[in-house]
């Protein structure tokens, strides 16, 4: 046999121990009707590979063995050496139907109520059976044992194997495990209030049974608080709390009357809280992962946004590079017509000269302004081109506080973008005159910039497919910034720009060499 072989076999011996002992310690603090063996059994089939099942089975028979050889004498041999092999397989015949149909169970939550029952009802028939065919103490099996041993499986089941699952799926995005730990302690230590209250003392049985039931309300809040992830601590805490006054019983058969209907109550209500946790968990994993999704959609905006004014400003140069040649071209041309004595063609070139210079510049500081990355933002904002390419002309005013330079440059193009497509907006209305209002704020680290433009004069009118585009950038450029847009009514936009904490920082100024032409672009 390999190496790795005889490993594996001491690891599977190793775990056939361990569960032998920890299904004796758990026998020892159980009765019938609070059964935590059965807990241990169903956390083992369901949570651990299949291949592992053979030490279970030899763990869980070495146990009950252990157990049940002392009476043989009382009931039969062959109840009492036989049905340890038989208990633990048959039992797994529902949690091997349940992996078959469901797959790992910590990933179906939803059903493991369902599945919890079934295996509690299947497992109490099988010990009847057993006890019935192979003459074990079969005067026990009426209908009342039948359900306080059903009671008893499924209470024992919820408190190990709803925790193992919230463990196993302690990385699978839960929004605040650590918020789940501190709820967690506090609701035990309300549970152990109530407990003390409801056992230490000559209370009446009915003050006592509502005590009991009073148990269950922090296993409710943890549910409300934190899905079923909440329902399993709080179960888990309320079934413990239940169930330790039954622990001092030492007489087979032994039955508190009060604690077992507060223990129906705990397991019918842990059912419900089970289902509706997994809704609620259902809800905030839907919303987890729309949150991420729109987070990233934003990243991926705020990319391609500032990939565009990389681009543009790209273009911007290679057109001023253009635009130096041109002027070069134009200045040999009026140094041969001053040779040649054109005065006058020689001063109209140089009108016109100035004048595509003036037009270039204006569309140019539009397209991208580069005068952004040195002087900032509201020189920008009052340059000529803003006035007359955005506002149509119109009479713009400013009233601009803060240091918009100490903001991210990336931001003040954002800014400016914002501003403009809010003045074209405005602008549709055809008012007399429209007033910027900007004020850049720094807070508690963080820095931003209120914008608001106010038209004054102008008319609603039917929005058009320019509007509605400009109207949508503006309102994309704000929310990948963190911000908000308002607009009031049709005479008024506002908006917030706040840092991101991930802002790339903006593209330094490049050198446009000696050929471009010292116009409003690089001044």
């Amino acid at each position: 046999m390999e190496v790795g072989s005889w490993k594996s076999v001491l690891k599977g011996m190793c775990l056939s121990v361990i569960y032998g002992f920890l299904m004796l310690g758990a026998w020892r603090l159980s009765v019938d009707q609070w059964y935590l063996p059965a807990g241990i059994r169903v956390a083992a089939l369901l949570l651990l590979p299949t291949r592992l099942w053979p030490y279970i089975f030899a763990g869980d028979a070495a146990a009950f063995l252990f157990l049940r050889a002392p009476k043989a004498e009382q009931y039969s041999e062959q109840w009492a050496y036989l049905s340890p092999f038989l208990l633990a397989p048959l039992v797994a015949v529902v949690p091997a139907i349940s992996r078959r149909l469901l797959g790992d169970i910590s990933d179906h939550e939803r059903w493991f109520p369902a599945v919890a029952l079934a295996i509690a009802v299947w497992t109490a028939l099988v010990n009847m059976s057993i006890n019935l065919v192979l003459s074990g103490p079969a005067a026990s099996n009426t209908l009342e044992n039948f359900l306080r041993y059903v009671v008893g499986q499924y209470l024992g089941i919820f408190i190990f194997v709803p925790v193992l699952m919230v463990w196993r799926r302690r990385n699978d995005g839960m929004s605040c495990p650590r918020r789940l730990l501190a709820h967690s302690a506090i609701a035990t230590g309300l549970t152990a209030v109530m407990y003390l209250a409801a056992n230490l003392g000559d209370s009446e049985p009915a003050l006592r049974q509502m005590l009991l039931l009073l148990m269950i309300a922090p296993a409710v809040a943890l549910t409300f608080l934190h899905g079923w992830r909440g329902a399993s601590v709080g179960v888990a805490v309320a079934s413990v709390a239940y169930g330790l006054p039954t622990t001092a019983f030492d007489t087979a058969g032994a039955h508190d009357a009060v604690t077992f209907i507060a223990q129906q109550t705990l397991a019918i209500a842990t059912t419900a809280l089970f289902v509706f946790g997994s809704v609620i968990s259902a809800h905030f994993d839907r919303a987890r992962k729309l949150g991420v999704a729109e987070r990233h959609a934003l990243k991926i905006a705020q990319s391609t946004f500032l990939s565009t004014e990389r681009h543009l400003r790209d273009r911007v140069l290679a057109m001023a590079q253009i635009q130096a040649h041109l002027d070069e071209s134009r200045q040999a041309m009026i140094r041969w017509l001053e040779d040649m004595g054109h005065s006058a063609a020689v001063l109209d070139l140089k009108r016109s000269g100035q004048k595509d210079t003036q037009l270039f510049d204006e569309h140019a500081d539009a397209l991208y302004p580069m005068r952004i990355e040195q002087q900032g933002l509201y020189d920008v904002l009052q340059s000529p081109a803003f006035s007359s390419v955005w506002a149509g002309g119109a009479d713009v005013r400013f009233q601009l506080r803060g240091k918009a330079r100490a903001l991210p440059v990336d931001l003040q193009l954002a800014a400016y973008r914002c501003a403009c497509n809010a003045v074209a907006l405005l602008s549709q209305g055809r008012p007399i005159r429209q007033t910027v209002r900007a004020r850049a704020w720094a807070y508690k680290g963080q820095r931003g910039i209120v914008v608001t433009v106010n038209a004054c004069g102008g008319r609603d009118v039917k929005p058009s497919q320019t509007s509605m585009l400009a109207s949508l950038e503006l309102e994309g450029r704000v929310k990948t910034h963190g911000g908000a847009m308002k607009r009031r009514h049709v005479n008024q936009v506002s908006f917030l720009l706040i840092e991101s904490s991930d802002t790339t920082s903006a593209p330094q100024r490049v050198d446009a060499g000696p050929t471009v032409h010292q116009s409003l672009l690089l001044v």
